[in-house]
């Protein structure tokens, strides 16, 4: 795992360009003692030395680690659904979908914002993305990033077509009315499903951006982003930690 002072040179480099929180991702189920500890570690620097809000995913959590990274300051943890509950087993085997709605109850009991959302275009029926707006709207979360798949060679979805951009528009109108109270990023895969559309992206009810690269693609630097925001005559308003 990356160390802790890397993590927190990372941190102040966005700071920089403008963000307002920094998240650390780890992959896999969920994390064991040795990487959780580094997290904690890593939580604790971003604190002390820079004025950015902490967020965290790192997977299916335990009562005691959802409690620790709290007490850590971990303002907001990311755990998405990734879809329906129906379409759930055609895309993961390792765990049900219970699990991921447990884990998002526990950030909610333990004072977290949640941050839970999913991926559209894998595959899922139009029906099925109500569903999951639905499900989402279940679990009242703070914040919503809906992705959209960009296929990646090699794994089991690389045939998949992408989104169309008006079809990528109109899940996000939908998830706006399904979920008023929550705010909508716009997030993986923007770039290549939304290509020139990705100011209706705004219009149609995205109100944050995840910007700078994602976890295995490309995305868009803060630059062009903040510009598009200023051509729509937009405001920017900064997320400022608990405390």
């Amino acid at each position: 795992m990356v160390d802790p002072s890397i993590i927190l040179k990372a941190a102040k480099e966005v700071e920089k360009s403008g963000a307002s929180e920094f998240c650390i991702v780890t992959s896999g189920r969920g994390p064991d003692e040795k990487t959780f500890r580094k997290v904690i570690e890593a939580v604790h620097l971003i604190r002390s030395y820079t004025g950015l809000s902490v967020g965290c995913s790192l997977g299916i959590l335990t009562k005691k680690q959802a409690r620790l990274l709290s007490a850590a300051g971990v303002n907001r943890y990311n755990h998405n659904l990734e879809t329906s509950r129906s379409f759930f087993p055609s895309i993961c085997k390792t765990h049900t979908y219970g699990e991921r709605v447990k884990t998002a109850h526990l950030v909610k009991e333990n004072g977290m914002e949640l941050c839970c959302g999913g991926i559209l275009g894998m595959g899922e029926s139009p029906v099925q993305r109500l569903e999951l707006a639905f499900e989402l709207r279940g679990l009242n979360p703070d914040l919503v990033p809906i992705n959209f798949l960009n296929p990646r060679p090699g794994t089991g979805l690389a045939n998949r077509v992408l989104l169309t951009p008006i079809e990528a528009i109109k899940s996000i109108a939908l998830f706006r009315l399904i979920l008023p109270r929550s705010t909508l990023i716009c997030a993986g895969g923007r770039n290549v499903v939304l290509r020139d559309l990705q100011p209706l992206a705004l219009l149609a009810g995205i109100n944050a951006l995840i910007t700078g690269n994602y976890l295995t693609t490309p995305g868009r630097m803060p630059e062009e982003d903040l510009r598009m925001i200023r051509d729509l005559n937009m405001p920017v308003v900064k997320h400022t930690r608990f405390g």
